[in-house]
C-alpha cells in the first residue's frame, strides 16, 4: 500500500519537522516550553472556577477532572484545526520537492502528541499526590489514547484535504470545534443524561466518550468500554482510508489552488 511505503520513507522527515516546529513555537517566548504546561493549567483554573463557583459542582478532585478533559480535548482540537491549513502553509516546500500530504498531517499530530504527553505526565503526578488507588484501571489509558490518535488522524486527513479547496474552512471548523467542546463534558459530568440518552451520546460524540474513558482510567477506577472504543477506532480507520485516498488522488492539483 502506497501510504505504508510513504510512512516508512518519510517518517524521519516528519519527526524532524515536528521537532523543528516545537522549537519554533517556543523560540520567541520568554517561558519557552513551560507554556506547554502553563497553558492547560491556566485553562484548568478557569474552567474549574466556573464549574465550582458559578455552577456549584461538587465533583471530587475537580481540578484533575477538568485537566484530564483538557488533555484529551486539546490534542484533538489542536491537531484538527492545525491540519486544516497545513498543506497551504507548506506550499513553498511542496513546490520544490515531493512530500506525501498525509505525512504533513502526521507531523502536526506528532507535535500535539508531545504536548499531550507533558499534560499526561502532570495527570500521573496529580494522581500520585492525591493518593488515588487506580491500579490496574489506569492501564486502560493506553487503548484510550490509541483510539484517540487513530480517530484524530482520520478527521485531520479529511480536514486537510477540504482545507486546500475551501480557504474559509478554518472558520467553519472553529465553530464546529467550539460546539463539540461544549458537548464533550470537558468541565462537567454527564450524569445528568439518562442511560438511553448517554448510550446515544457515546455513539455520536467521540471526544465526549473518550474524555469519559480517560477519566475512568485515570481517576475513577472504572472499567473501559472496549466495544465503543473499537467502534470509534474503526470509524477513525475508515476516515484515514478516505482521507489518504482523497489526498493522493488530488495531489497533482494542489499547486493550482494554493
Amino acid at each position: 500500500m502506497r501510504a505504508i511505503r510513504d510512512f516508512k520513507r518519510y517518517f524521519n522527515y516528519a519527526a524532524y519537522s515536528a521537532v523543528s516546529e516545537l522549537k519554533t513555537q517556543v523560540a520567541d517566548s520568554y517561558l519557552g516550553w513551560l507554556w506547554w504546561i502553563l497553558d492547560p493549567l491556566l485553562f484548568m483554573c478557569v474552567y474549574a472556577f466556573i464549574t465550582t463557583v458559578i455552577f456549584g459542582s461538587n465533583v471530587d478532585n475537580i481540578w484533575l477532572f477538568v485537566f484530564a478533559g483538557l488533555t484529551v480535548w486539546n490534542f484533538f482540537s489542536s491537531t484538527v484545526s492545525s491540519s486544516v491549513g497545513v498543506i497551504r502553509s507548506y506550499a513553498a516546500v511542496i513546490i520544490k520537492t515531493y512530500i506525501p500530504k498525509l505525512m504533513l498531517v502526521f507531523m502536526v499530530e506528532m507535535v500535539n502528541f508531545v504536548k499531550m504527553m507533558i499534560s499526561l505526565a502532570i495527570c500521573f503526578l496529580s494522581v500520585f499526590l492525591l493518593g488515588l488507588d487506580v491500579w490496574p484501571y489506569i492501564l486502560n489509558i493506553v487503548p484510550v489514547l490509541i483510539t484517540l490518535v487513530i480517530f484524530t488522524y482520520g478527521v485531520s486527513l479529511i480536514s486537510a484535504f477540504i482545507g486546500v479547496y475551501i480557504a474559509d474552512f478554518s472558520n467553519v471548523m472553529t465553530v464546529v470545534l467550539r460546539f463539540l467542546f461544549y458537548m464533550s463534558g470537558v468541565f462537567y459530568t454527564l450524569d445528568r443524561f439518562s442511560e438511553g440518552i448517554l448510550s446515544v451520546y457515546n455513539m455520536l460524540c467521540p471526544t465526549g466518550f473518550l474524555i469519559v474513558q480517560f477519566r475512568n482510567a485515570l481517576m475513577l477506577s472504572l472499567n473501559a468500554d472496549y466495544m465503543r472504543m473499537i467502534y470509534w477506532a474503526c470509524i477513525g480507520i475508515i476516515f484515514i482510508v478516505i482521507g489518504a485516498n482523497l489526498l493522493y488522488k488530488k495531489e497533482n492539483e494542489y499547486m493550482k489552488v494554493i
